[in-house]
This record gives structure tokens, C-alpha cells and sequence, in this order.
């Protein structure tokens, strides 16, 4: 053992230079007898008188003022061959020491062992508080610890200038006082200010509950955008607008008239079978993403037309729009405003038509989402293209009419060869916007996918899109085909610090990846920036209510980075992030000045219960209990989860939302919820809540035994009352039983032996007050009306009573034998009245007999039941059983 704890102090000290390990520095690896010799050598070098001075050195001192040769007297005269040797003993070494006090440490701990036994009951109980609270504590820890991870990203220096958008990217930096930072931890006037914010999202949140129970579709994305609005109407913040109107274009919330849909209307949970449930390969998946990428689309579209109007209408004189402003004018007018300077064109390479520059004309007009009015203009000017270009025409009516966007085989080929032979290697004479329109149209040259007039990160983002097609089978060869994947791989692979340089902007790579369809990314990305806490929330809402968020298989409390990556049976790498954890931690924040606002963050939990019969069945409790720790954090349990009186039953907000929740009747809600609550409190020894929460879940039984250990505890000590260290409120507790039984249709529902058990204890309340009040007289008449103790009796009768005794509850008969006591004590100080009165008559002679007869009658019994009472309890009783018979 001594050797095994030496060795173990030897590598222990090896560590204390382990981190020095990576510093490249080189190591002395020697033994002390090495050290030593090596130490002994260089003293004994020391020691050794010098043969003389150097005159150079000498003379160099002596320059300031240091007379060389005194010094070196002095130092001659140093002894150090006894440097090393120790002044007494090293009892490190001493092994026989060591092990002599091993020893004697061994026999003091088993001394403190056996005494520590003597308390182990209590520090049993403690502990099982202790880590109670620390299991709790440590989960919400872990939780934490997830809001504070940092984002990290690759980026390239070759995609131009396309991370600069054409609306600008200007600062979009929050004031601290105005934002929102998540945290258990707030203060009142920060819940204020975060409540204020969280309003309008809110009702949003609440209106969408009521429509889930009725069932209509329900415009979720337009909606927030409103709420967002009015949320950030003291700063508006158009980044965050703008995110808003991306995120409701991308999931086709489309003709919407008063907050209504009016023909395509969008119901829950719509895309989640193709995008959580679908395999990636399939048809489902592959249409969906077809339809996300036209949604996408749509709102590059009308953003960039927006911004030409804008535009034309900032420099009207430039632009020359003329008086019809037409959307053909518009775009010559724009062009116009980008390339004419005082009559002549600026772009050398543009093909100028009759004084228009036709292919530009036709790329914005394509750019902006008028594919028909490119064509329609294509066709107009036909005739004054080059002849070789005048194929184009065919090839952009073909386009329009296919519905994937795809052209025939046979088109295809020809367009390929038409851009290989003409424009792909004369791409610094060509037209720019010429070459742009055939790459898109035939999906040429894939491996090179930008050109020249992609300046903004919008017009990069959206020739993407444009080149995107999802294969229908695998035909293609790899060379030909660009897929979503790909622009992800792509995405990922500029990562944010590409998109959003400066860190001020996160909405900007934030939206690339909701253009690229990484949702869980994109939610992961925002969630670690707290002035866009209240977005990111709401966004991941809007995204689950439409299957759009993919969760983990199982729910890791542990694990604090709610985002993560596996595999699917194709290979295809999957997202997912932690909806629940995100959401129930948006509810904890605000759940005890706000409970009801923040149960309705907690019903959307259930949204994710259409998927696999594991995974609902673990969201579904979760939201369980996480609504079950919200009502004992709020503590408003009449509100919440409604009251009982008199018999009746009066409802809580929470039960109107069952059907969210996916309970299907009150009668299971009052099982999974309320009275898994009151079993909490329960453990945690709050009685007087569990109390309450077993009467609202209308659970009598649980009630009264909650009772009587509460008398229980206050027949063992009477004197909590009064210092107030217990709210037990006896006369309360006396009417509440009362209802109880005077209720036939409560009563029914309790075991007669608990309310048995109730009155005893009742009575030995009452009979410890009159002994504490020293009316001993009382007490014992208590004693002889309830019955429990024999005081007249005989030897039948006592053992009748003993037998009696065996079939108590628990919580009456760990008290019996300090009811003994007290009995007896009652007995003797009645005794010692009498004894010590100077009135000697017959009356009197007869109460001392009696009391004596009672007394013997009392410790018979006490012996029947001797095994059940400590020992020191049975000694008290003897002694004063002596005192009073002797």
C-alpha cells in the first residue's frame, strides 16, 4: 500500500510540468543522484582558487571604480562543500514513519466510521434533498451553457464582389438597452423590457394555438412579420423586416387578403413528410425542394425589382424614364441609369439594338421574374439580333414553357454547342449579360458558375438558384447537373465570416442559408446572437409549425450545443436542431411573471408528434414535464390548473389546450400533469403545495396522507408551531376533513384506514396542546376518549389493545411512545398535586389509588409493546412508574 501511494506521489509530480509540454522547449531528464553528482561537481569547480585574473577584465572594472582584486579575495573565501549537505534528517524518506501513521490515521477513521453511523438517518434524508436540488440545478446548467457557443465559419477571397448587397451593409448593430438577452436570471425591469418586445410575437403565438384547436390554416410567417413591426417600432430594423418577408416567400404563404389565405392556403405541419420523413432521393423530397427554391426566387425577384424602381426613382433625370412608366420602360430606364454617361455607353461589351442594350434588357427583365415579358421582348426584337443569336428566342420560349425549367435533350445539345463554339471562350468580348442568360437557360459551363454582371450577394445567391436542377434520375452525368448540394456545400464552404465580415450583420448569412434550405443551420447561426433571441425563436416556430426544422432523435438535456449532423441510409449528411431546448428555455425565462404567455410556448413543443412513434413519444413528454416545471416555478396552481371546491371543479387555462398538448381527456391531463407536480413537491418536502395540487387534481386520498404526515410531524413537535418553522394550520385542517366527510361523493374516494388514521391524530394534536398548557387532567381525558391507550383495563384488554397496536399507521404509532410518556408524565404530576396537598380524606386516597392503577395499567401495556418503543423511552417510563407506585 506505502509503496503503491509513493509511486503515485512520483507520477503526480511528474505532472506539475506537464504544461510546459507543448512549448517546444527542450527537457533535463536526470536522476537526483545525477543532480547531485552534477551539483557537487560544478561546486567543487567553484571552490577552486583562480590562477589569476584577466587583465582585460580588470581593467574594465577598475574603469568603474570595482577593485577586481578585493573581489575576487571575497570570493575565494566562500566554502561551499557543505552546500548540499542537509541540516537534519529528510523525513520524507522515512518509510516506517509513513507507515506507523497510516496505520494509526486507518484506526482513526474506523472510530469516526462508527460514530458517523449514529447520524446516518439524518444526513440520508438531506442528501436525498440535496441531490434533488442538484439534479435540477445541473440540468438547467447544461442548458445554459448552450447560449454561449461561438460560431465559426470558413471563408474565400474568390467570389468577388458578391458578398456586398446592392441594398447596402450598413451596421446593424443593437442597442444594448433594447435587446433582448436571454438569461434565467432577470431582474424585473429587464423582464419588462424583454416582455414588452415579446408582446406582438406573442399574440401571434396565442392566436395560432386558438387556431390549431379550430382548425383552420393559419398565415403563421405574415403574421410574425407584422408582429416583428410593431416589436422594433421604437428602432426599425429593415434587415430583420426583410428576413421575415424571405422566410414567408420561401414557405409559399401566397394570396393572402386580412390576415386570410384565399386559395392556397397552408396547413399545418404541410411539408413535413418530404422534408423530415422522405428520403432524400425521392420524388417528394426533390419536388419540395423544386418549391422552396421557386419561393426563394420569388423573393430575390420582386427584391430587385423593388430596387430598380427605387432606383429610377432616386435619379429621375439619368434614368430618362419618360412619361409611361411601363415595366419595359422601368428596366430600359435602369440600364440606361447604369450604363449611358452623357450618350454613350460605358460597357463597351454591351450589344447595342436601336439604341438599347437588348441583352441587358433581357437579363433584368429575366432577374426580376418576367420570364414572359423577357420573351415577349426577345421576340419584338428578333430580327435585329445577330443572326447566329436569333436561336435564343427558341431556346427562352422552350424554357418558359417547360415546368421544371428544363429544355429537351435535343435543345439542350444545341444551345451547348452553340455557347461552347461563340461564347464561352470569348467570354472578354462577349456580351456579359448574353453569356449569362444561355449559362442559365442551358446550364452551361457548370464548373465556372459566375459572371461577370453578379456584383451584389443577392445576384450570386439567385444564378444559383437558377442553375439548380434536381436530378429525377441519374441519368446525367456528374459534370452536367448542379444540384441544391451542391450551392449548400458551396455555402457552407464561405461560411459566415464571408457573408457577414464584420460580425454586425448575421441576417445576411442567415438568409443564404435559408436560401440554400440549411434551416437548422440557419436557426443554429442566429440563435448564438442575443440581440436576435425574440427572431430566432419565432423563426424556428414559423419553421417547425410547416415541418421545415428537423429535430435530433433523442432529446440530450447534457448535451449544451442543441445542433447536429448524421448520416441518412443514402449518405447524404442530415441537420438537425434542438427545437424543444430552444423553446423551453424562451419559456423558463418569462414563466414566473408570465406563465400563461409562456405555456404557449410550451404547447408548440407537441407540433413535432408526427413523426416517429419514439421520437413523439419523447417531445410529447417532454412538453409534459416542462409544463409540469413551469406550474411549480409560477406557483399560480389555481390559475393554471383550476381549483376545487366544495365538490366542484372549476377549470385552469391549461385545460382548454389539452388537445395541443396531446392529452385527450382532463382525467389524463390531472394524471400526467397535476399530480406528477404534487409528487414533486411532494419530494421536495414542500407539503403544503402538493397539498394543494393533489385537491385540484381531486386526488382525496393523496390529500389526507399528506395530512396526517403533517400532524404526524407536528405530534413529534409541537413547538415547530410556534417558532414558525411550519405553516400547519390545525383548525383548517379540521374543517377540510370535515368537508371531506361530510361529502359523500369525496369521502368514497379516500381510504377509510387514512381518515381513521386522520381523527387519531387529530385527537393526539389536541391531547399534546392540553399537555403543553400543563392541563393534565385534560390531556388524559383526551387519552381515555380516543381510546388507543388502556389506562382501566385488564390483561385481556391490554393485550387486545397491543394487537390493536400492530395495525396502527405508521404515522401514529412512531409517535405512540412519546404519547406514552407524556401520559405518564401526566399521571405523575397529577400524583405529585396530590401527594403534596395537606387535605388527607377519602376522596383524595382514592385519586392517588386510581392514578397508581393507571400507572401499572400503562407500563403493562408499554411492556406488550416494548419491542417497538427505544429504549431510553421505556427507562423514563419505568422510573416514573416507580415514583408513583412506590
Amino acid at each position: 500500500m506505502a509503496l503503491s501511494t509513493l509511486a503515485q506521489l512520483a507520477e503526480q509530480s511528474k505532472q506539475l510540468t506537464s504544461h510546459i509540454g507543448g512549448l517546444q522547449v527542450p527537457q533535463i531528464k536526470r536522476g537526483i543522484d545525477q543532480i547531485e553528482s552534477q551539483s557537487r561537481k560544478l561546486a567543487a569547480k567553484a571552490s577552486k582558487p583562480t590562477d589569476g585574473t584577466d587583465n582585460k577584465g580588470q581593467f574594465f572594472l577598475a574603469k568603474g571604480g570595482i577593485d577586481a582584486n578585493v573581489m575576487n579575495t571575497t570570493l575565494n573565501s566562500i566554502n561551499l562543500k557543505s552546500t548540499f549537505e542537509p541540516f537534519q534528517p529528510i523525513h520524507d524518506t522515512d518509510t516506517e514513519s509513513f507507515l506507523r501513521h497510516q496505520h494509526e490515521q486507518i484506526i482513526i477513521n474506523t472510530i469516526d466510521e462508527s460514530r458517523r453511523e449514529t447520524v446516518m438517518d439524518f444526513d440520508s434524508n438531506f442528501e436525498t434533498s440535496l441531490n434533488y436540488d442538484w439534479e435540477r440545478t445541473k440540468k438547467r446548467i447544461f442548458e445554459e451553457l448552450g447560449q454561449h457557443q461561438g460560431q465559426g465559419g470558413r471563408s474565400e477571397a474568390d467570389l468577388g464582389q458578391s458578398t456586398r448587397s446592392f441594398r447596402g451593409n450598413a451596421s446593424l448593430a443593437q442597442s444594448q438597452s433594447g435587446a433582448y438577452t436571454p438569461g434565467f436570471a432577470q431582474n424585473t425591469a429587464s423582464l419588462d423590457v424583454i416582455f414588452s418586445k415579446l408582446k406582438p410575437y406573442y399574440k401571434v403565438v396565442h392566436d395560432l394555438c386558438e387556431a390549431r384547436l379550430q382548425g383552420p390554416a393559419f398565415p403563421l410567417a405574415n403574421s410574425f412579420v407584422e408582429a416583428s413591426k410593431l416589436a422594433h417600432k421604437d428602432q426599425p430594423n429593415s434587415k430583420i423586416q426583410e428576413t421575415w418577408d424571405l422566410l414567408t416567400s420561401v414557405l409559399g404563404e401566397l394570396e393572402l387578403r386580412n390576415g386570410r389565405f384565399q386559395s392556397m392556403a397552408l396547413k399545418e405541419r404541410v411539408y413535413a413528410n418530404a422534408y423530415l420523413m422522405s428520403p432524400y432521393r425521392s420524388p417528394a423530397a426533390a419536388l419540395l425542394r423544386d418549391r422552396l427554391i421557386k419561393g426563394s426566387k420569388n423573393f430575390l425577384e420582386k427584391q430587385f425589382m423593388a430596387h430598380i424602381n427605387a432606383s429610377v426613382k432616386e435619379n429621375p433625370a439619368e434614368a430618362n424614364l419618360g412619361g409611361i412608366p411601363s415595366l419595359l420602360n422601368t428596366i430600359r430606364a435602369f440600364v440606361q441609369l447604369k450604363y449611358l454617361r452623357y450618350g454613350s455607353w460605358s460597357q463597351p461589351n454591351l450589344e447595342i439594338v436601336n439604341g438599347q442594350a437588348v441583352w441587358a434588357q433581357i437579363y433584368y427583365l429575366f432577374r426580376t421574374g418576367h420570364v414572359q415579358d423577357a420573351l415577349q421582348f426577345a421576340r419584338d426584337n428578333e430580327l435585329n439580333l445577330n443572326p447566329a443569336d436569333r436561336n435564343f428566342v427558341m431556346y427562352l420560349n422552350a424554357y418558359w414553357q417547360s415546368e421544371d425549367r428544363t429544355l429537351p435533350s435535343t435543345l439542350q445539345d444545341r444551345l451547348r454547342t452553340d455557347f461552347n463554339n461563340r461564347i464561352r471562350y470569348s467570354s472578354d468580348t462577349v456580351d456579359p449579360y448574353k453569356l449569362t442568360l444561355f449559362k442559365i437557360i442551358g446550364q452551361c459551363e457548370l464548373t465556372k458558375r459566375t459572371t461577370p454582371v453578379i456584383g451584389a450577394v443577392e445576384d450570386f445567391i439567385w444564378l444559383h438558384l437558377s442553375l439548380i436542377r434536381e436530378p429525377r434520375d441519374n441519368a446525367t452525368a456528374a459534370h452536367e447537373k448542379y444540384e441544391l448540394a451542391d450551392f449548400q456545400a458551396l455555402v457552407l464552404k464561405y461560411g459566415p465570416a464571408h457573408f457577414n465580415p464584420n460580425g454586425n450583420n448575421p441576417l445576411q448569412y442567415f438568409q443564404v442559408l435559408v436560401h440554400s434550405q440549411q434551416f437548422e443551420r440557419a436557426i443554429y447561426y442566429l440563435y448564438s446572437f442575443k440581440a436576435y433571441a425574440l427572431e430566432t425563436v419565432h423563426m424556428a416556430i414559423a419553421l417547425t409549425y410547416y415541418g421545415l426544422l428537423r429535430i435530433p432523435s433523442v432529446h440530450r438535456v447534457s448535451d449544451p450545443n442543441p445542433f447536429s449532423t448524421t448520416k441518412d441510409a443514402q449518405g447524404h449528411e442530415v441537420s438537425h436542431f434542438n427545437f424543444t431546448h430552444l423553446i423551453h428555455y424562451q419559456a423558463r425565462i418569462i414563466a414566473e411573471r408570465y406563465p400563461t404567455e409562456a405555456l404557449s410556448y410550451l404547447y408548440q413543443i407537441c407540433l413535432n408528434t408526427d413523426l416517429t412513434p419514439a421520437i413523439n413519444q419523447e417531445q410529447i413528454g417532454l412538453c409534459h414535464s416542462y409544463i409540469q416545471e413551469l406550474v411549480l416555478q409560477a406557483k399560480d396552481y389555481s390559475t393554471l390548473l383550476g381549483s376545487t371546491a366544495h365538490g366542484i371543479k372549476s377549470p385552469g387555462v391549461i385545460e382548454k389546450y389539452l388537445p395541443l398538448i396531446k392529452i385527450a381527456n382532463s382525467g389524463q391531463f390531472v394524471k400526467d400533469i397535476t399530480v406528477a407536480a404534487a409528487k414533486s413537491k411532494a419530494k421536495e418536502g414542500r407539503v403544503e403545495d402538493a397539498i394543494q395540487l393533489y385537491s385540484i387534481a381531486e386526488s382525496y386520498n393523496q390529500v389526507v396522507e399528506l395530512l396526517n404526515r403533517q400532524l404526524a410531524e407536528f405530534v413529534s413537535n409541537p413547538g415547530l408551531a410556534s417558532t414558525g418553522e411550519t405553516s400547519i394550520n390545525i383548525p383548517a385542517i379540521r374543517r377540510l376533513i370535515n368537508e371531506y366527510e361530510s361529502n359523500p361523493k369525496v369521502s368514497q374516494q379516500i381510504m377509510p384506514k387514512n381518515l381513521t388514521t386522520c381523527g387519531i391524530l387529530l385527537k393526539l394534536v389536541e391531547f399534546t396542546e392540553r399537555y403543553d398548557r400543563a392541563k393534565y387532567e385534560a390531556a388524559i381525558a383526551t387519552i381515555e376518549e380516543l381510546g388507543l391507550i388502556p389506562l382501566e383495563a385488564d390483561m385481556g384488554q391490554i393485550a387486545e389493545k397491543a394487537g390493536e397496536f400492530q395495525a396502527l399507521d405508521e404515522c401514529v404509532a412512531r409517535n405512540l411512545p412519546d404519547v406514552l410518556l407524556k401520559t405518564m408524565d401526566s399521571l405523575f404530576r397529577q400524583y405529585q398535586i396530590l401527594k403534596n396537598s395537606p387535605y388527607d380524606d377519602a376522596g383524595r386516597r382514592d385519586s392517588i389509588t386510581m392514578l397508581k392503577r393507571r400507572a401499572r395499567t400503562l407500563m403493562m401495556f408499554a411492556g406488550s409493546i416494548k419491542f417497538r418503543m427505544p429504549a431510553d423511552t421505556y427507562a423514563q417510563l419505568n422510573r416514573l412508574d416507580v415514583m408513583i407506585v412506590a
